[in-house]
């Protein structure tokens, strides 16, 4: 379950996007999509939260967010998903994840990315060639918002949500989010391919300076990993990151570097 930083706690907009287990559809039939959004609004009305836009295409949604209170928004995530989880397992008679292991969570800070973000998430079946226009497709807050509150704050947005021009470069923030998924898929898939190899555990991988330099030249120089990717899956913050990769540039073993410590 993805965790809020505190860095991130001083805006109340926040555009979440879940994936299904390896890029499984598992909103794809007319049924699946209505009995997760029919969950996004019961839950809602146990939970009471704001949700300013939303889409639910074959493989991944987008959920954008208006709250204050931070922990209302795990909870929210977290019981929409299992319930989901759950009619999704009993209906195709599965066991297992349904989602990935977390949803990703963006923080909104201005008024300009707002707006822009609203866009982002009604186009997806655009880009996706599913329609010519955003208010064609049935399963976004395009076409109609279940969970309308006649606040100020969302009027504004329903009469602006055509009127921003995002330029391209723009809408990388939210992109980003989609790509992370995959980037983040493949980090796992090498550490695990270098653990079975070595009959190690990542934690292990992570004790060694030598294994994290090796794991580093892989995923980085040669997957073009983030340093913001390698700290989050690794649970290594990026000045030590960096460290580690330039010791292995200088051809440092653990044993030199405990020496000069």
């Amino acid at each position: 379950m993805a965790r809020i930083r505190k860095e991130n706690m001083n805006t109340s907009f926040f555009h979440t996007m879940v994936q299904g287990i390896n890029k499984e559809y598992i909103f794809e039939s007319i049924k699946d999509r209505n009995q997760y959004l029919k969950i996004m609004k019961e839950t809602r009305e146990k939970i009471d939260i704001t949700i300013l836009a939303y889409c639910i295409m074959s493989n991944h949604a987008h959920i954008l967010f208006y709250e204050q209170n931070k922990e209302n928004l795990t909870k929210y995530m977290h019981r929409i998903n299992l319930l989901y989880a759950k009619y999704y397992n009993k209906k195709y008679d599965r066991v297992g994840y349904v989602f990935r292991d977390r949803y990703k969570t963006q923080p909104i800070y201005s008024e300009k990315y707002l707006y822009m973000c609203v866009k982002y998430i009604h186009n997806n079946p655009i880009k996706a060639n599913i329609c010519k226009e955003a208010n064609e497709y049935r399963y976004s807050s395009c076409h109609h918002n279940i969970f309308y509150r006649d606040t100020e704050l969302e009027r504004n947005i329903k009469n602006n949500m055509y009127v921003q021009q995002t330029k391209r470069e723009e809408e990388q923030n939210f992109i980003l989010m989609e790509e992370d998924f995959n980037k983040e898929e493949i980090c796992n898939q090498i550490i695990k391919e270098i653990a079975m190899e070595n009959h190690i555990t990542k934690e292990e991988i992570c004790q060694s300076n030598e294994r994290i330099g090796l794991l580093i030249k892989k995923l980085k120089i040669q997957n073009n990993i983030s340093y913001r990717m390698l700290e989050s899956v690794l649970g290594i913050n990026r000045k030590k990151l960096k460290r580690i990769e330039q010791e292995q540039i200088e051809g440092k073993t653990d044993a030199e570097r405990l020496e000069n410590e």
